[in-house]
């Protein structure tokens, strides 16, 4: 095993013990592999409806890979991230509509609900000994395959690396100089509703970190895409509290002038999971992709230029060349020590942060 497998080994087995809990019974499984017959019963259905949360480029390379695969399949995708997608997800079962095929969410007490609710079919991939404890976490009904790690993100032309330093320390963004150059996004998909539970959970830090950071005057912004166009245009050069590694080797990747630190500890979780519709109206084409999606091609498609994602499945390599070469840069520097929010926290909790958030940061409660 790999240095980097060991490692995610660690940080698996430390998610799966912070977040493996109580669900509903499950239902028996349906194992599905990519077979002769589950190919030749896609084809025949020739489409399916991804509704996804992934930046665009990403879910648009991947879907590109899988087209390659199985040129028969179209997919057709609808974007709708976070908290509102599942919200969608919960409205059209509700009301008889079966539309959508295959679904991956980033809100993880929605999809927890959703899950509840009965939305999903139980399948499990044949191959799923290959992944880490993790990836299960809801099966037989979701699968999480990668991993995120919260970054502090900061345009270089107009944040100095000094500067920078100090935005490893959680409250080093309330120094004075950073006030007015704040970009945020609303705590609305899993990878700013992740931080929140660190700040809501960690002593001294809470609502009175939320009035500090409010009188540092952010520009708040709905989406994290919104925030980051702000910090690559320099209108507000950090980015803090809801960018991740990935998304940011993108841009840096891309030529953006952008550079990241990790905070300490550094939040370290998954939050994207993958289902299958209970009622897809294209319950082959979405199973192929499922399939293909957990394979070893589908897991070294996270770590390919247009995602930049670390898979979850052991043994894989550390493939990202970009990470590689940031690794290399004299501004980069490790994350020190990491933490994992708890499932059931974030369950029972992570809508009462959200008003709280909204209550402080938007209303001056």
């Amino acid at each position: 095993m790999t240095a980097t497998a060991s490692r995610r080994h660690v940080i698996a087995g430390t998610l799966a013990a912070c977040w493996l809990g109580p669900a509903r019974a499950a239902d028996a499984a349906e194992q599905i592999a990519i077979t002769p017959e589950l190919i030749a019963a896609a084809e025949k259905e020739g489409t399916l409806t991804l509704q996804y949360t992934s930046p665009l480029v990403t879910m648009q390379g991947l879907v590109a890979d899988f087209g390659k695969a199985f040129p028969k399949v179209t997919v057709n995708l609808e974007r709708k991230p976070g908290t509102a997608g599942a919200e969608a997800i919960l409205e059209e079962t509700a009301a008889g509509v079966t539309r959508v095929d295959l679904y991956q969410g980033s809100d993880v007490g929605m999809n927890a609900e959703l899950r509840d609710k009965g939305v999903f079919a139980a399948v499990e991939p044949a191959n799923i000994a290959d992944y880490h404890p993790t990836a299960r976490i809801m099966a037989p009904y979701l699968y999480y395959q990668v991993l995120e790690r919260t970054v502090v993100a900061y345009n270089s032309k107009f944040v100095t690396d000094e500067e920078a330093r100090k935005l490893r320390s959680w409250t080093g963004i309330l120094e004075p100089e950073f006030k007015g150059r704040i970009a945020i996004s609303e705590p609305s998909v899993g990878v700013a509703l992740g931080p929140l539970l660190y700040v809501m959970n960690a002593p001294g830090m809470g609502e009175a970190f939320l009035r500090k950071l409010r009188d540092q005057q952010p520009r708040i912004y709905l989406t994290t895409a919104q925030m980051r166009d702000a910090v690559v245009s320099g209108q507000r050069p950090i980015s803090w509290g809801a960018d991740w590694e990935a998304v940011i080797l993108l841009e840096v990747d891309a030529g953006a002038p952008i550079r990241f630190v990790y905070p300490d500890p550094t939040p370290e979780f998954t939050v994207s999971g993958w289902g299958v519709l209970k009622q897809a109206p294209h319950p082959h084409a979405a199973r192929l992709f499922l399939a293909w999606k957990m394979s070893r091609e589908g897991a070294l498609d996270e770590q390919a230029p247009y995602s930049m994602e670390r898979s979850m499945m052991a043994n894989l390599p550390e493939t990202r060349a970009a990470f590689q070469a940031v690794q290399k840069q004299p501004w980069y520097a490790p994350p020190g020590k990491t933490w994992a929010p708890d499932l059931q926290d974030w369950i029972s909790n992570g809508g009462k942060y959200q008003e709280t958030w909204e209550k402080i940061m938007k209303h001056g409660g």
